[in-house]
């Protein structure tokens, strides 16, 4: 008899995705940030919105010393890769669902999209820091320059992703009116 009634909402993304999704986003975020902390490798680099220079990443690496930059290159980034793709699946999960519950693609794209395009940054701001750290003491213009300006868009479209995985919570749990 249930089976006859009409599925008002796709079953593929379920509802409760909308808060464990960005709770996951959330602890491992927490648990990267605590495994940089235990590893004693200051991420100074990858939490700069002002951006930086050539220079910035001299004295940094230098800073760090060989041991410090080969536990950042083998052990943080990759972990950082990790989150990156977290949050990146979990935006374009956001978008789906919303999208499959009705809502216009755009608004779907806004509540989902920081998290999506921030994660994209975030693997391309990590591939560059890797290759920093594999050709330092050569620092590469270029290389420096996609690095600082991905870590800047990051910084920026991940910090929309958090307004905007609260909007998909509160859109995912309204009854959409006709």
């Amino acid at each position: 008899m249930m089976e006859d009634l009409p599925t008002f909402y796709s079953t593929l993304i379920p509802l409760g995705f909308f808060f464990w999704g960005p709770a996951l986003v959330v602890l491992t975020l927490l648990l990267s940030w605590l495994w940089a902390r235990s590893l004693k490798v200051d991420r100074a680099l990858e939490s700069d919105l002002d951006g930086f220079t050539k220079d910035d990443v001299e004295k940094l690496f230098s800073l760090y010393g060989p041991e410090r930059r080969a536990i950042y290159r083998n052990k943080l980034l990759p972990a950082d890769l990790a989150f990156a793709l977290v949050y990146t699946i979990v935006g374009a999960l956001i978008i789906t669902g919303l999208s499959m519950r009705g809502y216009p693609w755009w608004m779907a794209a806004l509540c989902g999209g920081g998290w999506l395009f921030g994660g994209l940054c975030d693997i391309v701001e990590n591939l560059a820091i890797a290759r920093l750290l594999d050709r330092f003491p050569t620092l590469d213009d270029g290389t420096v320059a996609i690095a600082s300006g991905f870590t800047r868009l990051k910084l920026v479209l991940t910090g929309l992703g958090f307004i905007g995985a609260i909007a998909a919570y509160y859109l995912a749990f309204r009854p959409i009116v006709a």
